[in-house]
């Protein structure tokens, strides 16, 4: 689990991202999930005075609906200009304000027709990243970070005003501008959970950066002793640190990420970024040991743990993972791949393992076919099967025996003479069983 210090530096750097990137249509926005109490709120804000900005809070949990969007109503201002405003209006007419202030700072020229839908005479979008990050880093511009604290515990109706704004960023037609950043956050949301959420389904999350925080002691000790927090409970903390919180299961995220083509478009962004912003971040966070723990947290949030540690391995190996084409063009021995095999890293020996998988499901009815043929690819595999350490081979052995084909077939059924040692080793058998399966 990622503490509130990791937590800010993982926020801030996908935060940034957006800004050196060049993707029109992929926004990265971090969705904080954690237990109440631990500092969510605080950490935002420190963000936002780290890059010289503002926070603007929203909790979600005591709107009602209309609340944050409402119905544009007109009124004139002390001009007798006729105007429109929206809720929140103190948010966003601020912004508009600002927006326009910088616009005419350029020097450049709004356009002859007011603001009409997504387009605003005073937006400043087509600029490039480079000149961004130097206005940002320059003072020039102050960026404002949106917040949106606990998203899931709302009214639905509020809910779906608020997903919109996080996920278009943009309401009632007006586009925010690129140094308005979004954040949300939500109370942990599982089944057992004690929380009274509202429950996001995979294709709203998917459009999210979740990232799992939890308190630590040590941290909060820091932060009680700065914050001047009574010797005697920081020295009860200290000998009690299970007295911190309550760490209940039903008060924890459980949920697990996964991997998509979304996913992948926001980890490139967060990988190209990070070298461009360094700026903004001290020689201790530039570090390159830090720098490479927090990209592996961050992927992990998007794609997964194992995938992340899969795909940060293949980086730095010199070698590849076998195609299963490759492994069924050589003979039944592997004369030509057994070194090659035996060599490779155990995330490449998954990844092997794991490609063939995917070949079996696809192919294997049409391998049996061909008898003779598909008595070479079992040995083959069984080869390939010996040359794997023990704990990738169970590993193989375990996803094959959960793994069905395309047209319905259980692929163990016809696999089962290549891990039949594997299978009988994972079972919880009694001598006299496993000598009897032995036997026959």
């Amino acid at each position: 689990m990622i503490t509130i210090n990791e937590a800010k530096r993982l926020v801030k750097r996908a935060l940034l991202a957006n800004i050196a990137s060049e993707k029109k249509d992929l926004a990265i926005t971090p969705l904080i999930s954690g237990k109440h109490g631990i500092g969510k709120s605080q950490m935002i804000k420190s963000i936002a005075d780290d890059l010289g900005g503002v926070c603007i809070t929203i909790e979600g949990g005591t709107l009602k609906e209309g609340e944050i969007t409402g119905l544009p109503y007109q009124y004139k201002d002390e001009d007798g200009s006729v105007k429109f405003r929206f809720l929140p209006y103190y948010a966003v007419e601020r912004i508009q304000n600002e927006q326009k202030r910088i616009f005419l700072e350029t020097g450049c020229i709004p356009a002859a027709s007011e603001l009409s839908g997504d387009e605003n005479k005073y937006a400043l979008e087509d600029i490039s990243v480079s000149k961004k990050i130097t206005m940002l880093r320059s003072g020039a511009i102050k960026p404002v970070i949106i917040f949106i604290d606990e998203i899931n515990r709302t009214e639905n109706s509020v809910y779906k005003e608020l997903m919109n704004i996080l996920l278009t960023r943009s309401v009632n037609g007006y586009k925010f501008p690129w140094w308005v950043l979004f954040v949300g956050a939500m109370n942990p949301s599982t089944q057992n959970s004690l929380y009274a959420t509202n429950e996001m389904d995979p294709a709203q999350l998917d459009r999210f950066l979740k990232i799992k925080v939890s308190d630590n002691t040590k941290e909060w000790l820091v932060y009680g002793k700065t914050a001047g927090i009574s010797p005697d409970i920081l020295s009860f903390i200290k000998d009690n640190p299970k007295c911190l919180s309550n760490n209940d299961k039903e008060l924890q995220d459980d949920e697990k990420p996964t991997p998509s083509p979304r996913g992948w478009d926001m980890v490139d962004t967060l990988l190209k970024s990070e070298p461009m912003l360094r700026d903004f971040f001290s020689d201790k966070e530039n570090d390159p040991k830090i720098v490479e723990r927090d990209m592996k947290n961050l992927i992990a949030a998007k794609l997964g743990s194992s995938v992340a540690t899969m795909f940060l391995a293949s980086r730095v190996s010199q070698t590849r993972a076998i195609m299963p084409e490759e492994l069924f063009a050589d003979d039944e021995n592997l004369t030509k791949l057994s070194d090659r095999l035996t060599a490779m890293s155990a995330a490449k020996k998954v990844q092997t393992c794991d490609l063939m998988l995917d070949y079996l499901k696809e192919n294997i009815e049409f391998m049996a076919l061909d008898k003779a043929g598909f008595e070479l690819h079992k040995k083959q595999l069984s080869k390939l099967v010996n040359i794997l350490d023990s704990s990738s081979r169970l590993l193989f052995a375990q996803k094959l025996s959960n793994a069905v084909s395309d047209d319905g077939n259980i692929l163990i059924e016809l696999l089962f003479d290549v891990f039949e040692r594997d299978l009988i080793d994972m079972l919880d058998l009694s001598d006299e069983t496993r000598k009897l399966i032995e036997g026959s």
